[in-house]
């Protein structure tokens, strides 16, 4: 499928990447639905010894995100701490650079044992010394509550997007999010004057 922007295609994000030109955005949105559960040991092992998701999955999704970047072009990678570190391995062995870290943080608790949920790293990592467009000094923390309705069960709100985007990107920009989802991205990538492509593998988030 050639990516449509504007639109939300139905694909398979790998598949979708790789029809898309290289060295053409300048920021790609990462945020797979991980799968969190007993952590296991064996030919998949990621760099700390545990598995959270297919690690072959994602080294194929960023190797073809590293592809697409423009020189100095960022993913932002959102994780948590149990997905870090590896993800960071990952990135840096299909040639992305870690850059910074910034810390999502929440109000409105989640759901936890020793402690509650209210925060999460994101991660970026660029496609060799990131191209900061504004390096007016802002702190490496934007806070945030998650919408008291949610559309789509791992919708963010618009306001991460609005911390990171004006950093990375100047009007005209590429911005691809092969995870869309709702497509939140689309909508604040769109109310900056940048350009957009994305993608969601289930049909129910589509656009014809």
């Amino acid at each position: 499928m050639t990516p449509r922007e504007g639109l939300v295609d139905h694909a398979d994000a790998v598949e979708w990447l790789s029809e898309c030109s290289p060295e053409s955005a300048r920021l790609i949105v990462f945020d797979p639905p991980y799968a969190v559960g007993t952590p296991v040991r064996g030919r998949e092992d990621g760099a700390a010894g545990s598995v959270f998701g297919p690690l072959s999955f994602m080294s194929r999704t960023l190797r073809e995100c590293a592809r697409i970047l423009t020189p100095g072009g960022v993913v932002m990678i959102f994780a948590d701490w149990r997905r870090m570190t590896d993800l960071a391995y990952i990135a840096s062995t299909v040639g992305l650079r870690p850059s910074t870290c910034v810390a999502w943080v929440r109000n409105r608790p989640g759901t936890g044992g020793m402690f509650r949920s209210s925060w999460d790293p994101i991660l970026l990592v660029s496609r060799g010394v990131h191209d900061a467009v504004d390096r007016a000094a802002i702190r490496n923390v934007v806070e945030a509550d998650y919408p008291t309705k949610r559309r789509h069960p791992y919708e963010k709100p618009a306001k991460v997007f609005e911390h990171v985007f004006p950093r990375v990107c100047r009007p005209g920009d590429l911005v691809l999010d092969p995870f869309a989802g709702s497509a939140i991205s689309r909508t604040v990538a769109l109310s900056l004057g940048l350009r957009w492509l994305g993608c969601d593998i289930d049909p129910e988030w589509a656009e014809s």
